[in-house]
């Protein structure tokens, strides 16, 4: 046992400030990313013909939209979430030495 004068922060209360910080990213980019899904399917199933229609290299705009449009989005929203939570952490990490 060492008689320094040092505080050591408990590492439950970093823990919790990352979790709260991740919980709140995840949750704002989540919702909105879920509601753009959503609403892409709601306008290529509301809109019918007029969205089979258009052709983008013989294929119908509707099957870009739902199959091939949705994946590029969602890994991109994916390697910078994984970047901006390891961010936050290394900053919460930063802030208790």
């Amino acid at each position: 046992m060492s008689s320094s004068n040092e505080t050591v922060k408990p590492i439950g209360t970093a823990i919790d400030r990352i979790r709260r910080r991740q919980l709140s990213l995840a949750l704002n980019i989540g919702i909105p990313y879920f509601a753009a899904i959503i609403g892409m399917f709601l306008v290529v199933y509301l809109a019918g013909p007029s969205v089979a229609a258009v052709n983008i290299m013989g294929f119908p705009l509707h099957y870009w939209l739902v199959a091939v449009a949705v994946y590029p989005i969602t890994w991109a929203l994916f390697i910078w979430y994984v970047g901006k939570a390891n961010r936050m952490e290394d900053d919460i990490e930063q802030e208790d030495i």
